[in-house]
């Protein structure tokens, strides 16, 4: 499974999808969509400045204090 669906209108809510769209003109990028075992897919997005991450609640809110942990994988570090 790709961390990043290629559909991802057929992944998110539309709440979810408008929230990324409006923060990714803030510097914020989706990271990876945490989907396995959920109801809900939970996209986790991080900022540019390399230290922020967040994840897009199901009502569209951004919550940058969420309470999941993260294995960091070096590869996924450096955004294009």
């Amino acid at each position: 499974m790709s961390p990043i669906p290629d559909d991802l209108e057929g992944v998110l809510k539309s709440v979810q999808l408008m929230t990324l769209r409006n923060i990714e003109q803030r510097g914020w990028k989706l990271y990876f969509i945490r989907r396995e075992g959920l109801d809900v897919p939970v996209p986790v997005v991080k900022h540019a400045d390399a230290k922020t991450i967040g994840v897009i609640e199901e009502d569209g809110n951004l919550n940058t204090s969420p309470n999941i942990k993260i294995r960091i994988n070096p590869e996924r570090m450096a955004f294009a």
